[in-house]
C-alpha cells in the first residue's frame, strides 16, 4: 500500500493542518449547562478528541504537544491519584504541555491542598491555563467551610495556574455554595492584610487573585495576577475598599440557608 499523499507534505504544512484540526478541541471544557448550573459532562472523554494522533507515528510526533495544549483533560474517578497519573504515564514534555485540567473532587481532595506546596498537585512541570475543580454530586453533603483556611494558604503561594475554577455541579453544599465563596473571598482579604501589616516583617503573597461568581453556572473563578506590592496601610485599604464593598453586597444577596454553619464561621 502506498503512503497517503498527505504524508508527503512539508512538515511545516502538515503541522499547520493538524493545528487546525485540534483547534476544535479548545471550546470543549468537559462541562455542560443545565437549569441548575454547570455540570460535569459524563460523556466527555479527552482521548476521543486526540484520536488523530493515532493515525500514524508521524502525526503523533508532529502534533501531540499541540494537541495536549488544546485539549481539556478530565478525571472523574475520585480514587485516581492524579499526580501519579501525570508523572508515571506521561512524559515530562507532555505534562508541561497540558493547559486545561478538570477533576471531580470530594473532601479527600480538599484535605490535600496543603500537600500541593506551590504547584498544582505538587507537580512542578504543570503550567495550566485553567484548573477546574468540580464538586462530586451525590447524596452526601460537602462541608467546604472546613477547608477555607487551607485553600487561602494554598492560593497565596500557588504558581503554575492562570485560572482556578470551582463548579458546584448541583452538589449538596452545607451553608450554600455562594456563602462559601463569600467566606473564601473575605478570608483572602483578611489574611492578606494581616500578613502585610500585623507582622514585624511583611509576608507578601506570591500570587494575587481576581474573583468572580457566575450565578447562572453556579461556579466561580479565581484569575491569577502578580502579587500586590507593599504600600502604606492607608493606601492599601483604599485599594481594597471596592473589593470589600462588593463582598458586602454579595453577602447581602446570599440565599438564606437554615444551616447554622453559615452563621458561626465553621
Amino acid at each position: 500500500m502506498s503512503p497517503s499523499p498527505i504524508l508527503a507534505l512539508p512538515t511545516e504544512l502538515l503541522a499547520a493542518i493538524l493545528e487546525f484540526v485540534f483547534d476544535d478541541n479548545l471550546p470543549l471544557t468537559g462541562l455542560t449547562s443545565s437549569a441548575t448550573g454547570s455540570l460535569i459532562d459524563t460523556t466527555y472523554i479527552a482521548s476521543h478528541h486526540l484520536q488523530p494522533l493515532l493515525v500514524c507515528s508521524i502525526f503523533h510526533r508532529i502534533a501531540h504537544i499541540s494537541a495536549f495544549r488544546k485539549t481539556t483533560f478530565t478525571c472523574t474517578n475520585l480514587y485516581t491519584q492524579i499526580p501519579d497519573r501525570l508523572t508515571q504515564v506521561l512524559k515530562p514534555e507532555q505534562v508541561s504541555a497540558i493547559r486545561h485540567l478538570s477533576f471531580v473532587s470530594d473532601q479527600r481532595h480538599f484535605r490535600r491542598f496543603l500537600d500541593w506546596g506551590n504547584a498544582p498537585f505538587g507537580v512542578d512541570g504543570l503550567r495550566l491555563k485553567k484548573l477546574t475543580i468540580v464538586l462530586q454530586r451525590s447524596s452526601f453533603w460537602h462541608y467546604l467551610f472546613d477547608f477555607t483556611a487551607d485553600l487561602v494558604r494554598l492560593l497565596r503561594r500557588l504558581k503554575g495556574v492562570d485560572e482556578l475554577i470551582f463548579v458546584q455541579n448541583a452538589a449538596l453544599v452545607k451553608g450554600s455554595f455562594k456563602a462559601w465563596y463569600n467566606r473564601l473571598v473575605g478570608l483572602i482579604l483578611k489574611i492578606d492584610h494581616a500578613e502585610r501589616y500585623d507582622r514585624i516583617s511583611p509576608n507578601l503573597d506570591y500570587t494575587w487573585w481576581n474573583w468572580h461568581f457566575d450565578e447562572q453556572g453556579q461556579s466561580f473563578s479565581l484569575k491569577a495576577c502578580p502579587s500586590k506590592s507593599f504600600i502604606d496601610e492607608e493606601s492599601y485599604l483604599s485599594t481594597v475598599l471596592p473589593l470589600l464593598e462588593a463582598l458586602r453586597e454579595s453577602v447581602d444577596n446570599e440565599a438564606w440557608n437554615p444551616d447554622p454553619r453559615t452563621r458561626n464561621g465553621a
